[in-house]
């Protein structure tokens, strides 16, 4: 887990992509964002879909509702955390944003402190969301090579009469001396024994 130290330090050259019209509201968060050692890029209107960048504030404003929420929906899982900037809310506001789902919101009037403390969150929240998904991509990999496995012992308990423990010894033999993974020794057998004998 990084300390709060460490994560000041991330947002100096921290890539910042502010997606916001043409106006004093812009100037001020551009100006904020650099002060802290961001580095910002400017868009407007809202894109098709997100260059390159670690963090993303977003203008939510209702003329620019198709192109939001079609922007949002086609965001990756691995896709930069998004920041909206909003103005009053009403039941459209409201249901823009829970339809995109930004990862932190600023109201206006906009406060440099409240800048400063969302695009951080926004990060650390990001950082652990990909962490969790590669927690999970590592769980899923680790069960797909037991179930391989516990297959390929069912397989050599049936065709060649092994007990459970003398087939799970065959296949770390073999792993050992083909100097392999025991899931690459198990998709082997698997693999072999999908074939019928031949007649």
């Amino acid at each position: 887990m990084s300390t709060t130290p460490s994560l000041l330090r991330e947002l100096n050259g921290l890539n910042v992509l502010v997606v916001h019209p043409q106006d004093n509201e812009l100037r001020v968060v551009t100006s904020h964002l650099q002060r802290i050692g961001c580095v910002v890029q400017h868009c407007w209107p809202v894109p098709e879909g997100l260059p390159a960048t670690d963090v993303a504030i977003l203008a939510v404003e209702m003329e620019q509702r198709d192109a939001i929420l079609a922007l949002c929906a086609g965001l990756g899982e691995g896709a930069p955390p998004i920041i909206a900037i909003v103005g009053y809310e009403n039941p459209s506001t409201l249901q823009l944003l829970l339809e995109t789902r930004p990862a932190a919101v600023i109201e206006r009037p906009l406060k440099p402190f409240g800048l400063l403390t969302q695009v951080l969150m926004a990060r650390v929240a990001w950082k652990r969301k990909v962490e969790m998904l590669e927690q999970i991509r590592q769980l899923q990999v680790k069960h797909s090579v037991v179930s391989k496995i516990s297959m390929a012992k069912t397989l050599l308990m049936l065709r060649h009469g092994y007990g459970e423990r003398d087939a799970h010894k065959r296949i770390q033999r073999d792993a050992m001396s083909q100097r392999c993974s025991m899931g690459a020794v198990a998709e082997t057998i698997i693999a072999h024994h999908s074939h019928p004998p031949n007649v």
